[in-house]
């Protein structure tokens, strides 16, 4: 009676059921971990998704988290197909904020990532850069061995670098919040800039929920001013990213039409023509945050690309 009763098709279906719902489980699974970057700063990261796909580490804008990365770590062809590990870059959320220059190094943002590979093992990731974070792009080219121990890079409305390319591709309105961001003595203003800067990153800003503003402004708040300063303020030398791009280090860009903050036209085209394995988007309608405006269409360009590259390997 028992063999019978375990070898029956509604159990055999239970038994199945349990196994794909613990499957589903551990692929949804999220690892969270302090890390201790090389100079002693603490970086604070996420991890979830499949372990057997492509790994991609996402980096935040100025004056945001890792947090804001949660439409693309919620949607589940992400997360099934792809192993994704996010951070708080150092002087932001939950991260170290150290407050002298040294610690704003290119050398000590490269660092970072490679305590993010070491402690999560991660395999030739991909790097998605988010605003700002996209000129991390340039500090893991200056600091890393060539060839590039990662699969490629990707903009997500980035800034190519820090340096000569800012005026060329930064709108009058994100350049005047620069101030207010930066400002250790006037209150009043560094909390109104913060919050005008949050009603910039939307394209649809009007129907953004109101918890999900003050969630963007308390992310804001997190930043002190001097390592907004720090953060922006910071050198770059993007020689070695020209290099590694003409040896065709793959790139994705994904930008949307109506970004407040950095002009998408000017990003591709300033930047594509150096990259010998280049792949744009341009979203209609959406904003500074393409990933909330339009988080199924960057998904799917996500998923699509880095299915490609993986496959095809050409760097």
């Amino acid at each position: 009676m028992r063999i019978v009763l375990l070898l029956s098709p509604l159990f055999l279906s239970f038994l199945l059921s349990c196994a794909a719902d613990a499957a589903a489980a551990a692929l949804s699974a999220t690892l969270k971990l302090f890390l201790t970057s090389k100079d002693g700063t603490k970086i604070y990261a996420e991890a979830t998704g499949n372990r057997n796909g492509p790994h991609v580490i996402f980096a935040h804008g100025l004056a945001c988290t890792n947090a804001a990365f949660d439409p693309l770590f919620s949607d589940k062809a992400m997360t099934s197909k792809l192993y994704m590990v996010r951070y708080d870059t150092r002087g932001h959320g939950l991260s170290g904020k150290p407050l002298t220059p040294d610690f704003y190094s290119s050398d000590r943002y490269a660092d970072d990532v490679k305590a993010l590979i070491i402690a999560f093992k991660l395999n030739k990731p991909f790097f998605a850069g988010w605003s700002l974070a996209g000129a991390i792009g340039a500090d893991i080219a200056a600091n890393f061995p060539t060839p590039l121990p990662f699969s490629g890079l990707i903009w997500l409305a980035g800034l190519p670098y820090i340096g000569d390319i800012l005026p060329k591709v930064a709108t009058p309105k994100v350049l005047s919040f620069l101030p207010g961001l930066e400002s250790t003595m006037d209150a009043t203003t560094a909390l109104k800039t913060r919050i005008d800067f949050v009603e910039t990153l939307s394209s649809g800003t009007a129907s953004v929920p109101y918890a999900t503003k003050l969630a963007w402004v308390g992310s804001a708040v997190y930043l002190p001013p001097a390592a907004a300063s720090l953060a922006l303020g910071r050198t770059q030398d993007p020689a070695k990213l020209f290099t590694e791009a003409k040896a065709g280090w793959p790139l994705l860009i994904i930008h949307g039409t109506e970004d407040l903050q950095i002009d998408g036209n000017a990003v591709i085209g300033n930047m594509a023509p150096l990259f010998h394995n280049v792949e744009t988007h341009l979203l209609k309608g959406a904003g500074h945050i393409p990933f909330y405006d339009d988080e199924a269409s960057v998904a799917k360009f996500i998923l699509d690309w880095t299915a490609r590259i993986s496959s095809e390997k050409p760097y």
